[in-house]
């Protein structure tokens, strides 16, 4: 059917979906393929129907269903790379891409420019290697002055860095905008190729995407030929497109297949390309994406717009104040304020230069109010302190979001506030500092922050080879075995990581609690309250209790500053990580014993000390103190959100005491008590808020089986289970209710489903624990042993059911 020469539109719809359906059956339960080879095939076919149908296309869809093709052709390529057929398939359509779209020179090998432009792309990604590894980690326990003199020196070699990466990235782009011109034929008016994102900042990587805008010349719209004008650069658009992903680093969901999505059921994850190593391509087709020249071609129900990123200058900057374009997931108008030039005709850039300043200028409290706006947005999901905090949990971290952007949007937004033209994070720095905005230290910290943050992306995708922003591991055995911050510290050491997030903490601080941001000025300083918050958030609770020691003998004696008792409250914290409960009970006993001012640290400190007498086995004790907690928590001002999550907390930990203290009933409530506060968590807080509800399902199973209701237990185990398995539980926590169904059902004399759950129990912790472990791990002796029960207990049954048969 795939190379048939006519397919009715509805027809061609149903075959897609239908082998977008058998791709499913090559799908792991996480959307990524069990067998590439297999899924080449599928790829394949998918790609020459695209091709087809094309050329039933109107003239924007036409365009649309040929990137599709050339990425689902490449796809099947790159996994089967010996498959002559394959490579033909990608051969010919490259030679009929020319032929439709016009092209001047019908015989340009498409598939060769493309390896030129990777080998320099190779090029580009061995040097930025060799310049990365002479950037040392800067020591923990160094020297103050020593460490402002390695701190200075990594900024200088970031920029270095950072600028040599722009140059060879603008290089590439370059060579293949000119072999794109020549292969289209003469222009039909100038233009100019304009970099926006990470290339405009100069913080871009070797494994970035393209994104970029056309813009034409200024009259170009008046010109009868203008219909043929935009044609042109559509065309040149789509055959630059082509060349990129003939690179074979563009994975397949950022051009959109409709037909993954409609297959696609409510629970289900949808097909992601783990294979494709993602690397140099353009901005996704995805609705949220298309910061690429054809721009959104498609309309949804919620967004039923399109926006076109070819066009004269002044019709470019009417996006700058349009309201129904100002939002796909992003502000048009925030990401055409910060670009550069990388190809064509400059002066034309220059104009659309002068004419963004010319219309902020005019329009400058609406601008204002919009980036007021956005920064508050920002504030919210970029919030490094919750950030940090929700990794409890979480297995992987996107250093993107986490440390990128935690630095870098808010200084552009600065940039912005403050009308500075340069994109450069680093040059926003030096002006804010040279306009007297900050002072040389604030300066200082601020630059080193970005410098951090832009080591620590270069450095996780140059070690993955790819555009790949986590860190961390796909699956837990146990919540405590959480890497995930040790990961991260790898990346650039300990003294770089603590330093970024307490310099980011204090920069947030200080924009979330100005109110006039339009004449900001401010400096900030780190003090050892920042270092030790750091230290504890990064979960280096031995690095706390070390420098609490050296801390607390150079202090004179009863210092009872606000500072110095969130620094206990940090000492204690750790103490409690590290199990070593007598200690932190003893440093939460000494802080409540203070005239504490702030309601939220009265709280905490009543609310850790509950903890630690549950840990040593005072449960009588920790549920009053649960109690006074619940009674302080009007004095908070909290959000909702956070305010549900403490609840939760306090309702699970009265739960466990319960349980302890064989109250189950009692236990029970609170278990659904918290799984209810837990439900009410901000979304922003998965999946940490939904292994918290399976958690306290499992607990609630737990007490239903010591209370002899098999059934009803069963049931909710089943509910945890369901749980950990759609937002990633780690594996002993799904071990434990296997073992949880096995009981119910041993109880039951269910031996047969019994000795499954055991079974599977067993096979899953083999697969985690070490082989010169597992003879003297008690779970997996203990899996054993219930397997032997049901084992003999089956034997037994048949024993007695063939003494029967024979009697």
């Amino acid at each position: 059917m795939a190379g048939s020469s006519h397919v009715v539109d509805s027809s061609w719809e149903q075959e897609l979906n239908k082998m977008a359906e058998q791709l499913k059956t090559f799908l792991d339960k996480n959307g990524k393929e069990k067998d590439p080879e297999k899924s080449a095939s599928i790829f394949h076919q998918m790609g020459l129907l695209y091709k087809e149908q094309s050329k039933q296309d109107d003239s924007i869809t036409k365009k649309l269903s040929l990137i599709r093709s050339a990425a689902l052709l490449n796809a099947a390529v790159t996994r089967q790379p010996g498959n002559e057929q394959f490579k033909q398939s990608l051969r010919d359509f490259c030679s009929d891409l020319l032929k439709t779209a016009g092209a001047k020179i019908l015989d340009a090998d498409l598939l060769k420019i493309a390896q030129e432009v990777k080998e320099m792309a190779e090029n580009m990604r061995k040097e930025t290697n060799e310049s990365l590894q002479q950037v040392n980690n800067i020591p923990y326990d160094v020297r103050i002055d020593e460490q402002k003199e390695l701190e200075a020196e990594k900024i200088e070699n970031i920029k270095t860095i950072q600028a040599q990466i722009t140059e060879s990235y603008k290089n590439m782009m370059k060579f293949v905008s000119n072999e794109c011109e020549k292969i289209m034929g003469n222009t039909p008016c100038k233009y100019s190729i304009t970099g926006m994102g990470s290339l405009a900042r100069c913080e871009i990587t070797p494994y970035s995407d393209f994104e970029h805008i056309i813009l034409l010349e200024e009259g170009a719209q008046e010109k009868d030929n203008y219909p043929q004008v935009l044609e042109y650069f559509r065309w040149f658009s789509v055959i630059f497109q082509t060349i990129i992903i003939n690179l074979q680093q563009t994975i397949i969901p950022s051009v959109s297949i409709p037909s993954f999505k409609h297959v696609t059921k409510p629970g289900e994850k949808e097909f992601f390309d783990a294979f494709t190593k993602r690397g140099i391509s353009f901005d996704g087709l995805m609705p949220h994406a298309c910061k690429l020249p054809l721009g959104r071609m498609e309309r949804t129900n919620k967004k039923p717009w399109t926006t076109e990123l070819i066009k004269p200058v002044n019709e470019m900057l009417t996006y700058l104040d349009k309201d129904e374009d100002l939002k796909n997931g992003y502000r048009i108008s925030d990401v055409l304020m910060n670009t550069c030039h990388v190809y064509g005709d400059e002066q034309i850039y220059q104009q659309f230069c002068e004419g963004m300043r010319n219309v902020l200028q005019s329009d400058q409290p609406s601008h204002h109010e919009r980036l007021t706006q956005q920064l508050n947005e920002d504030l919210t999901n970029f919030h490094a302190f919750n950030s940090l905090n929700a990794l409890g949990m979480d297995s992987k971290c996107n250093i993107k979001r986490l440390v990128y952007r935690t630095s870098t949007l808010f200084i552009s937004a600065l940039g912005r506030l403050n009308s500075i033209d340069d994109g450069s994070s680093f040059a926003i720095i030096d002006q804010l500092n040279n306009n007297n905005i900050i002072d040389d230290e604030t300066a200082h910290l601020l630059s080193y922050a970005v410098a951090v943050s832009c080591q620590v992306r270069l450095k996780v995708y140059m070690d993955k080879e790819s555009q790949d922003d986590y860190v961390g591991e796909e699956q837990l055995y146990s919540v405590f075995d959480n890497k995930v911050f040790a990961n991260l510290i790898d990346t650039v050491g300990e003294r770089s990581m603590v330093d970024y997030f307490a310099i980011v903490y204090k920069l947030q601080d200080v924009l979330r609690n100005e109110d006039d941001l339009m004449n900001l000025r401010f400096n900030i300083t780190l003090t050892p309250r920042d270092k030790f918050r750091m230290l504890r958030l990064l979960e280096l609770n031995d690095r706390v209790i070390s420098e609490w020691e050296s801390y607390s003998q150079e202090q004179p004696p009863n210092t009872l500053s606000e500072d110095e008792l969130w620094i206990r409250y940090y000492v204690a914290d750790a103490y409690y990580w590290m199990h070593k409960y007598k200690e932190s009970l003893l440093m939460w006993e000494w802080l409540e014993e203070r005239d504490i001012e702030d309601h939220w640290l009265k709280v905490e400190v009543m609310y850790y000390k509950a903890l630690c007498l549950y840990d040593l086995d005072r449960f009588q004790e920790a549920l009053q103190f649960i109690g006074r907690v619940k009674s302080e928590l009007h004095n908070l001002n909290l959000s909702d959100s956070d305010k549900y999550s403490l609840r939760g907390h306090l309702a699970f930990i009265s739960a466990r005491c319960q349980y302890a203290l064989k109250e189950y009933q009692l236990a029970i409530d609170q278990c659904m008590e918290a799984s209810d506060y837990y439900a009410h968590v901000d979304q922003r807080n998965e999946p940490w808020k939904e292994i918290s509800r399976a958690i306290c399902f499992y607990h609630i199973g737990l007490c239903l089986y010591e209370l002899g209701d098999y059934d009803a237990a069963i049931n909710e185990v089943e509910k945890s289970l369901q749980h950990h398995e759609q937002h990633n539980g780690s594996v002993n926590e799904k071990c434990d209710c296997y073992w949880l169904l096995g009981r119910c059902h041993l109880e039951r004399n269910d031996y047969y489903e019994a000795l499954t759950y055991f079974q599977t129990e067993l096979d899953l912790r083999l697969q985690f624990v070490p082989n010169e472990k597992q003879d003297s791990d008690e779970k997996i002796k203990f899996a054993r042993s219930n397997i032997q029960i049901c084992q003999a207990n089956l034997e037994l049954e048949m024993m007695l059911y063939w003494r029967q048969v024979t009697s």
